[in-house]
C-alpha cells in the first residue's frame, strides 16, 4: 500500500511539472561533446540527466545524474559528461541562483574588491590545476571533481542565449557560496567585525547570520532505529533548491561511493548544508560554525581546497568517519569553517548494538581541524548540532569564551538555547513524524527557552523577528537507518510553518532578490527516492 501511495504520490506530482531527460556524447578523437534531449542512453553516453521541475508544486526540483559506461569513456570523460548534463538541464535555474546569490553576496563590495575576489579563486584553481595527477588517488579524484565542474560551465553557456552566459567566476562563486564568508574575512582586514567593540545584541545577531543550521542524529532507547536529521540555515534568497542524485561509476571501481543523495542548489557540485545520504553506509550532516578570533584568519590560504573539494572528495573516498575525518583535514583552506557529522550505518547493528566508529564528528577553523570518535555520546541516546563548537580546542580557539563573557550561555556549548531545547525534546522522537516535528519546531512566542526570540528555535524565523530579515531555517531533511540504505529521505523546503503562518515574500515586505522562487512557502515533506516514474 505504502508502494502505492508513493507512486500515486509520484505521479501526481509530475503531472504538474515539467520533466525533461538527456544523454551526453562525447567524441573520443577531438572531445567533441553533444546533448541529446529527450533520449536516456545510458549504453553509449558518457552520462544520462533527468530533470524534474517540481519545485512550485513541491517546494523541489529534482536532478538526477548517472555516468555512462567505462569501456567506452575516460574517467574524466564520464565527469565532464556528468556535469555537462547537469548545467545544461538547469541553466535557468542555474541562471536564477546566481543572480539571487551574486546580489547577496557582493552588492556591497566595490569592483576593486570583487577583482580581489576573483583573484583568489583564480590562484586557488591555478594551485589545485598544477597538483592535479594520475599518480595519487587523492589528486586524480580531485581531478575528476574539477572535470564535473568544468562540464558543469560548459552544459550551461551551451544551453544559455547571449545574454545569459555565465564565466568561470560565476561557478566559483557559487560552489564557494559557504567559503565565501571567510575569503571576503581573510581578504578585507577592513571588513572584519570588531569582536571586541560589539555590544551584546550585536553579538548574538552575528551568531545568527554566520551559523548556519540544526542537525540532530538520534537513537531509539532499543536501537531500534537511528534517525540522522538536519535544517538549513541562510538567506531566503537561496531557497530554490534541487535535490539531487549522482551515480558515478568510475573504471578503477574502487571507490566506496558510487552513489550519493543530496540537498543541493542549482550550479552547485555540493549539498552546502550539508545533507548526504550514501551507498557506501555514510550520511553527513553539517552545521557552520562562528569563528570569532579573527587573528585565525592569518591561517587561511587560498593555496588548498576549498570545503567544498574537500567534501565532495571525502565523500567519494572514504569508507568510514575516520577516513572521513583524516581527508577533509588536507589541504584545510580555513574556509567555510564547520562541524562535520558522519554516521556510519555499517556500524550500527539495529536491535543489538552501535559499535564504536558509528559517529565521527570533525571541526574546521583555519589552520586546525580537531576530530574524534563520539559514538559514546550517541549510544546514550542522541547528537545534536547547533553552530557551537563542540572540541573545547576549537570552542577556545575560535573566541567563543569571549563573545560569552559578555553574552552569557547563548553563546556556550551545554546552554544556548538550541542545546536546552534539543536536550528537553529529543526524548519525544519515537517515529519519522516525531522526528520531522522536532526539526520544524519553532514556538517562540510560548518556549522559554527561545525567550521571545524566533531565531531561538530549532527553525527559526528571521522574518518574525521585529526588525524582520529574509534569512533563518528554511528546510529541513530526515532519514532513518532504513531509508538511507535505500538511498531516500524526506524533505520540506521553505521556512517553518508548524504552528505558524507560511512564509510569503508579497505579504512578507522584504524585497530580498528571489528569481525563480514560488511567493508562498506552505510545502510539505516529502519522499525523496532514486526510483524516478
Amino acid at each position: 500500500m505504502k508502494s502505492l501511495l508513493l507512486l500515486s504520490t509520484l505521479l501526481a506530482v509530475c503531472a504538474t511539472a515539467v520533466a525533461m531527460s538527456a544523454t551526453v556524447y562525447i567524441s573520443p578523437a577531438d572531445k567533441s561533446i553533444r546533448l541529446v534531449k529527450g533520449v536516456v542512453d545510458s549504453d553509449n553516453g558518457a552520462a544520462t540527466g533527468y530533470f524534474n521541475h517540481s519545485q512550485n508544486s513541491t517546494g523541489w526540483d529534482i536532478l538526477r545524474i548517472v555516468t555512462g559506461s567505462t569501456q567506452q569513456y575516460s574517467d574524466h570523460d564520464l565527469m565532464r559528461g556528468a556535469g555537462y548534463a547537469e548545467g545544461y538541464l538547469t541553466q535557468v535555474q542555474i541562471w536564477y541562483q546566481y543572480q539571487n546569490l551574486y546580489q547577496v553576496l557582493l552588492s556591497s563590495y566595490t569592483q576593486q574588491e570583487i577583482q580581489q575576489v576573483m583573484d583568489y579563486f583564480q590562484t586557488q584553481r591555478q594551485w589545485m590545476e598544477d597538483r592535479i595527477s594520475n599518480d595519487s588517488e587523492f589528486w586524480y579524484t580531485v581531478g575528476l571533481i574539477y572535470s564535473q565542474f568544468q562540464g558543469l560551465m560548459e552544459g550551461y553557456n551551451a544551453a544559455a542565449d547571449d545574454d545569459h552566459k555565465l564565466d568561470i567566476f560565476a561557478f566559483d562563486l557559487l560552489n564557494g557560496a559557504g567559503d565565501f564568508i571567510d575569503i571576503s574575512n581573510f581578504l578585507f582586514r577592513g571588513r572584519r567585525p570588531d569582536v571586541q567593540q560589539l555590544t551584546p545584541p550585536q553579538l548574538k545577531s552575528m551568531l545568527y547570520r554566520n551559523g548556519h543550521c540544526s542537525a540532530l542524529i538520534k537513537v531509539l532507547p532499543g536501537f531500534e532505529n537511528v534517525f540522522a536529521s538536519h535544517s538549513s540555515w541562510f538567506t531566503y534568497s537561496s531557497m530554490y533548491r534541487i535535490y539531487k542524485y549522482y551515480d558515478f561509476t568510475m573504471s578503477g571501481g574502487a571507490y566506496p561511493t558510487k552513489m550519493m543523495s543530496f540537498s543541493s542548489y542549482p550550479g552547485f557540485l555540493e549539498s552546502l548544508d550539508d545533507f548526504y545520504v550514501m551507498d557506501s553506509g555514510l550520511v553527513m550532516l553539517q552545521t557552520t560554525n562562528n569563528v570569532f578570533n579573527m587573528t585565525l584568519y592569518d591561517y587561511a590560504t587560498p593555496k588548498a581546497l576549498l570545503a567544498w573539494q574537500r567534501v565532495r572528495l571525502s565523500n567519494w573516498l572514504a569508507s568510514d568517519g575516520e577516513q572521513w575525518a583524516f581527508l577533509l583535514a588536507q589541504f584545510n583552506s580555513g574556509t567555510y569553517n564547520n562541524q562535520y557529522m558522519v554516521l556510519d550505518l555499517n556500524r550500527v547493528h539495529i536491535n543489538r548494538s552501535i559499535d564504536d566508529g558509528a559517529l565521527w564528528v570533525v571541526e574546521q577553523i583555519p589552520g586546525y581541524v580537531g576530530s574524534g570518535d563520539e559514538t559514546e555520546i550517541l549510544r546514550d541516546g542522541y547528537w545534536a548540532s547547533y553552530n557551537v563548537p563542540f572540541f573545547e580546542k576549537v570552542y577556545n580557539m575560535s573566541g567563543y569564551p569571549e563573545v560569552a563573557e559578555k553574552v552569557g550561555p547563548d553563546a556556550t556549548y551545554q546552554l544556548c538555547p538550541r542545546a536546552k531545547i534539543f536536550r528537553r525534546d529529543q526524548g519525544n522522537v519515537k517515529d519519522m513524524a516525531s522526528m520531522q516535528y522536532i526539526m520544524r519546531y519553532n514556538d517562540y512566542t510560548l518556549d522559554p527557552y527561545s525567550e521571545k526570540d524566533p531565531m531561538n528555535a530549532i527553525c527559526s524565523r528571521g522574518d518574525l523577528q521585529e526588525k524582520p530579515e529574509a534569512g533563518g531555517c528554511y528546510d529541513t531533511k530526515v532519514t532513518d537507518y532504513f531509508m538511507a540504505m535505500k538511498s531516500t529521505a524526506w524533505a520540506e523546503n521553505g521556512p517553518t510553518h508548524q504552528g505558524l503562518s507560511p512564509f510569503s515574500w508579497s505579504k512578507s515586505g522584504l524585497t530580498d532578490p528571489h528569481l525563480g522562487q514560488p511567493d508562498i512557502f506552505d510545502f510539505g515533506f516529502i519522499e525523496m527516492t532514486p526510483h524516478l516514474p
